[in-house]
């Protein structure tokens, strides 16, 4: 598929009109579904989803600093071991 057929295809997209959720985009107004609904959060449930976010990090770049650590460590391995041959 061609770039100018993908164009025309996102240009020409019925089935994006037909959808409740995109109603309020084309023009037809629907109140069971007016789209996407932006909801007032607490502090307290802010600072929770920041606390997971951060014990979540750290321990992504825990484990990543393993997996780079044992890599580092087999690739040094394997470089010895090659030259010791030779």
């Amino acid at each position: 598929m061609s770039i100018a057929a993908m164009i025309a295809s996102i240009k020409f997209n019925d089935r994006r009109n037909k959808r409740e959720a995109f109603s309020h985009i084309s023009g037809s107004l629907d109140n069971e579904s007016p789209g996407i609904k932006v909801e007032p959060v607490t502090d307290e449930v802010l600072q929770e989803i920041r606390e997971k976010l951060k014990k979540q990090n750290r321990i992504l770049s825990i484990k990543m600093t393993i997996a780079i650590a044992i890599s580092l460590a087999l690739t040094i391995a394997l470089l010895f071991y090659f030259t010791s041959k030779f």
